[in-house]
């Protein structure tokens, strides 16, 4: 059972966007752009995890990640690239409870391709939808069942200048355990506005996440957020030294609640650095035939990320 601390962060920042919603600028309607000029955006985010502890044996691991995505938007057609690398550093892994007593490290590092295609359509000044299709591949190192494929439809409803909800319907295919529909909701408030508060609520059929902003200028921000983390899931090494996984799968999640800070300039060009607690870290296994799984949670630890986007 989650503390109760947790639940009370989890709630912090949609309960406080409630009461200032007076406080709403009802100029800051979304601008609307030409979709014909094309639009190139690249953004770099590196992640690091401090060291955290095994629950079982003193075995630890300390985590860092590096994603590099590459967008391209003309005539309401969207195209996405990017570029992951997961490194992970042990100490004592023969200690861990999912290797066979042997000193070899688990796996040191993990890479994630993914290919995105999405077309927005605009009904009205309300009403829009967006038809997207994503493939991810991510593995140690043989690429063979590794794939994800993922359908969907965002259907998105501005009731007012302040207001907007998405709608998303998804279905998702992986390798390892095959196909299954989605649902999430996400509600976000003065969202386009560079002035004063705005927030956002996603209700996920995996997890929700939430997010308080505060502008303090067109160009500074911070922002509290609580939201999922992790790894996608991993195509692990044929080779394995993970008991009875050689060539299964494996996902490394957590739930982060913490600050970011951030400086904008541009549509889609800002630094930012967040400073964040991780925890209910747990890593998955599932084996080749898609038939045994097995859990192992890790203690908590505080992580830091940077993300650089810039508009090319």
């Amino acid at each position: 059972m989650r503390p109760i601390f947790e639940k009370s962060l989890l709630l912090l920042p949609a309960i406080a966007v409630l009461p200032i919603t007076a406080f709403a600028d009802p100029n800051d309607r979304r601008g609307r752009h030409d979709s014909s000029v094309p639009e190139r955006n690249i953004e770099i985010e590196y992640t690091s995890v401090g060291d955290s502890l095994s629950s079982t044996g003193d075995g630890s691991v300390k985590t860092s990640g590096v994603l590099i995505e590459a967008e391209y938007e003309q005539n309401n057609w969207g195209f996405t690239f990017g570029f992951e690398r997961w490194n992970y550093q042990w100490t004592k892994p023969e200690a861990l409870p999912f290797i066979n007593g042997i000193g070899t490290d688990p796996w040191s590092s993990f890479t994630t391709l993914q290919l995105g295609l999405e077309y927005e359509q605009e009904i009205n000044d309300r009403w829009e939808l967006v038809y997207y299709v994503e493939a991810e591949s991510s593995y140690e190192k043989q690429t063979a069942g590794s794939n994800e494929y993922e359908v969907g439809l965002d259907i998105g409803y501005e009731p007012s200048d302040s207001w907007s909800f998405v709608l998303n319907t998804n279905y998702e295919y992986l390798d390892a355990d095959g196909g299954e529909f989605g649902v999430d909701l996400e509600v976000t408030w003065n969202d386009h506005s560079k002035e004063g508060w705005s927030g956002e609520l996603e209700i996920s059929s995996e997890f929700p996440e939430s997010r308080l902003t505060y502008h303090f200028s067109n160009a500074f921000s911070t922002t509290l957020f609580y939201n999922d983390s992790g790894t996608n899931t991993i195509r692990l090494a044929d080779d394995s030294p993970v008991t009875g996984m050689q060539g299964g799968y494996l996902e490394d999640e957590y739930q982060r609640v913490g600050a970011r800070f951030a400086y904008e300039w541009g549509h889609e060009g800002y630094l930012s650095l967040s400073i964040h607690k991780n925890f209910n870290r747990q890593m998955a296994f599932l084996d080749s035939t898609g038939t045994i799984e097995s859990n192992f949670n890790f203690e908590d630890t505080v992580g830091m990320s940077l993300i650089l986007s810039i508009e090319l």
